[in-house]
């Protein structure tokens, strides 16, 4: 459903397009505009894909001009990055309260963890967008390097956050947390690539990346 601007907003629109009148919009309006962006944005790049996706359409949805757009998003990559960002710290979030509330032995804590992780990425329409090879590489040359960097920064900090949640309760020693993120960063690349695998092949790959994660923190239990 189309989002629409609020009476206020759509007033301050038509007047400012008068000759003479400059565009003005508060913190609020910033803020309201900002959000409505995003989720145009994640609609629209959910159904059409990142090269699909047209500017034109999120800003008539949401009821703002191009111009406007720019003010908050370089290009549509940029708002692209910014709703994987907004969806990334969901799912993280999502996954270690859901970790905290798990019980159990450690085998089957970290495999649970292991599959709520898959669930994220299998069933998030932003992934599904990058797993498009001409759209992943498309994102790939608007992402500055070091916006790829505070990306394997964020990653890493997620790790140990897990990681530190199994030591705080005694059920693992020191671990090295950049071998755990390569595990993970092997689980998200089958999962872009999973069209060249057959389901079988898919599944199987799965499990035995599942059975190599559990090994490696069981391998630092105390």
């Amino acid at each position: 459903m189309p989002l629409r601007p609020s009476h206020a907003m759509t007033k301050r629109r038509n007047t400012s397009q008068r000759p003479g009148m400059p565009r003005h919009f508060t913190p609020a309006d910033k803020e309201l505009i900002r959000t409505q962006l995003l989720a145009a944005g994640l609609a629209h790049f959910s159904q059409f894909g990142l090269r699909g996706m047209r500017v034109d359409d999120v800003c008539r949805d949401v009821g703002v001009a191009k111009g406007t757009f720019y003010k908050f998003f370089e290009h549509k990559e940029a708002l692209f990055l910014a709703i994987a960002d907004q969806r990334d710290q969901m799912h993280k979030a999502d996954i270690l309260a859901f970790f905290a509330q798990c019980d159990g032995p450690l085998a089957d804590r970290a495999g649970r963890f292991f599959d709520r992780l898959v669930e994220k990425l299998m069933s998030d329409p932003l992934v599904a967008v990058v797993a498009v090879p001409d759209d992943f590489a498309a994102l790939l040359r608007k992402t500055p390097p070091e916006r790829l960097a505070h990306e394997e920064e964020k990653d890493l900090r997620f790790i140990e956050d897990f990681c530190a949640g199994l030591k705080a309760e005694g059920l693992i020693g020191p671990v090295e947390p950049h071998d755990i993120a390569a595990i993970l960063t092997l689980l998200v690349s089958l999962v872009l690539q999973k069209s060249l695998f057959s389901p079988g092949q898919f599944s199987a790959s799965c499990a035995l990346l599942r059975e190599v994660f559990v090994q490696k923190l069981m391998a630092a239990a105390p």
